[in-house]
């Protein structure tokens, strides 16, 4: 029962937020961050004792692996780069994806000790069905500002 209501307030509160018109990009980052909330929790079944254990894991995670693909970005692109330029690049390209496996390794183990195997198992599933719930929702969302603009 206590799943079902969180489960509940987490889509009402996500709904809510969602359906704020879009303004800066902060609220627009906050719409995405509670809409992952809701479909991590649902896909995971987490409780709201898991879900308070598992969010700071997770967002810390988040951020470090975001840190690590903003290496990759920035640089000039492949075909403007010298061959010792590209073969920096491949490299810091394979290094950065090491990386991000260990980091990923290191949140399973962190995780085993506030959620059962089975839910750390579908952490990818939930972050596939939350990444094209998402792009539907932003092609959703295009659309109809587009038809709205048409209506003019």
């Amino acid at each position: 029962m206590k799943r079902i209501l969180f489960t509940i307030l987490i889509a009402i509160t996500c709904s809510t937020i969602w359906a704020q018109q879009p303004g800066k990009a902060g609220d627009r980052e906050e719409r995405i961050q509670a809409y992952r909330i809701a479909v991590y929790t649902e896909v995971l079944q987490l409780t709201p004792d898991e879900a308070q254990s598992f969010w700071p894991l997770y967002n810390e995670y988040s951020d470090k692996r975001e840190a690590m693909q903003r290496e990759l970005r920035g640089g000039r692109q492949i075909d403007g780069m010298s061959d010792a330029e590209v073969e920096t690049y491949i490299q810091k390209f394979y290094d950065v994806r090491q990386r991000e496996l260990d980091l990923e390794k290191e949140l399973g183990q962190k995780l085993r000790k506030v959620l059962p195997v089975r839910k750390i198992a579908k952490i990818p599933m939930a972050e596939r069905e939350f990444r094209e719930a998402l792009v539907k929702k932003l092609q959703e969302g295009r659309e109809n500002r587009q038809m709205k603009q048409r209506n003019k």
